[in-house]
């Protein structure tokens, strides 16, 4: 049996709209994990981002982090998209998120936009450990299920459409519990959307925001 995850890439179209040789510093993810990685040896996981072509956004992650990194390595399991990237320049190897050993540390791992993509949470967590140096923070971004807009589709619909790619919802708190299993715990949670219309309503900061950002540690260093 196949084991191999779906990998859509190309076949999400990478939005041009986006396209800038400006890095959004004031979006809400980059600027919680550029805060953590500056002057820091960082692992970059996910780093291509579906279709390769988004190396052209303002909101490409990796490329935020070039300009703040002491020491940044790029993982994705999108072959092409790692192939394609390498061309540029980019520091970026092929290796699966739940299964890899890279054969040293880093002070910080970024995970935004992965972990509702993985079926083995035993294997992603534990190499992120292993690969943590001491000290060190992983750094998680996944989408709320509780934003606001999530309830209207609930109550509109028989299911909430999403990536076709996800594999789960996680919120605050079974995060905090799945990471507990592990010998780890969460810091600072940050809640952030895109959305001007997100960002202006008054409802509470679990509900306004499409997406949570959380700095997890070993609770043993």
């Amino acid at each position: 049996m196949d084991k191999t995850p779906p990998l859509l890439g190309n076949q999400l179209p990478a939005d041009v709209g986006d396209f800038s040789a400006h890095i959004a510093t004031d979006d809400h993810k980059t600027k919680f994990v550029m805060r953590y990685a500056h002057g820091k040896s960082v692992l970059d996981m996910g780093c291509v981002q579906h279709n390769p072509e988004n190396y052209k956004s303002k909101f490409w992650l990796h490329k935020a982090l070039c300009g703040v990194s002491t020491d940044l390595v790029g993982i994705d399991l999108y072959r092409d998209g790692v192939e394609y990237l390498r061309t540029l320049g980019y520091n970026i190897q092929v290796a699966d998120v739940q299964n890899f050993d890279l054969g040293r540390t880093f002070e910080v791992i970024v995970a935004c936009d992965l972990i509702e993509h993985l079926e083995n949470f035993d294997g992603f967590l534990e190499c992120c450990k292993r690969h943590l140096a001491p000290g060190g923070r992983l750094l998680i971004s996944t989408p709320n299920p509780w934003y606001w807009r999530n309830f209207l589709k609930a109550a509109l619909s028989r299911e909430v459409a999403n990536n076709p790619e996800h594999t789960c919802w996680l919120c605050v708190r079974t995060l905090r519990q799945l990471v507990r299993r592990h010998g780890m715990d969460i810091g600072e949670v940050v809640f952030g959307s895109r959305y001007l219309r997100d960002r202006l309503m008054p409802l509470p900061r679990g509900w306004k925001h499409t997406s949570f950002h959380a700095e997890i540690f070993c609770v043993n260093g």
